[in-house]
């Protein structure tokens, strides 16, 4: 599949994701759902970000944005599992992601077999390159001698099958959190037909 048709696979997917949510309506209004649904919206804006920077050939900004949305996924995750005090340092801005720790934290709260520690230390030092303007980014300035991007559409696929993801992952925490099972159940479709091209 070309870099476009997974762009465009995406997008789709993330409008239907994001409509699953929005049809709900109103959703209780405590302080960790308040956090939980921001961080889905602001998932949800980073991934149309990506895709749109993608789509129009600004790799750098697509990949940079890779890391903020592993980041609001965390957070989604820890205001739902995390202490009354992870919650105030969250809400008071004071809040710093420990991407050696959390992963397996999230792990065990969930029950999620090592998925975010696997999937954390995978990617730490690329999400911080790239985010950071590190040598990951400084790479991609260049196509041999010449001074011009070079992103593979391999690499490009990842962004956006990573960011595509984390939009699924946190409908799916936000939908299982509030019972709304009916929305839980057609989130897990849409991406189950997403995943099998």
């Amino acid at each position: 599949m070309s870099v476009q048709d997974e762009i465009v696979k995406a997008r789709h997917l993330g409008e239907q994701l994001e409509e699953v949510v929005v049809r709900i309506g109103q959703c209780p209004d405590d302080d960790r759902n308040i956090l939980l649904l921001g961080y889905w919206a602001l998932l949800f804006d980073y991934h149309k970000s990506i895709l749109g920077l993608l789509s129009n050939g600004l790799c750098g900004g697509a990949f940079a944005l890779v890391r903020p949305v592993v980041e609001a996924l965390v957070r989604s995750h820890v205001v739902l599992m995390g202490s009354d005090e992870d919650v105030r340092e969250i809400r008071e801005d004071e809040y710093r992601v420990n991407f050696e720790k959390i992963g397996s934290q999230i792990d065990t709260a969930f029950g999620l077999d090592g998925l975010f520690t696997n999937f954390l230390d995978d990617r730490r030092t690329a999400l911080h390159s790239y985010t950071h303007s590190g040598t990951f980014q400084l790479a991609r300035r260049f196509d041999g001698h010449d001074l011009k991007p070079d992103y593979n559409d391999d690499e490009i696929i990842e962004v956006v099958r990573c960011s595509t993801s984390a939009v699924f992952m946190v409908t799916n925490l936000v939908t299982k959190h509030l019972k709304f099972e009916a929305e839980a159940k057609r989130g897990g479709e849409l991406f189950t037909e997403w995943g099998r091209h």
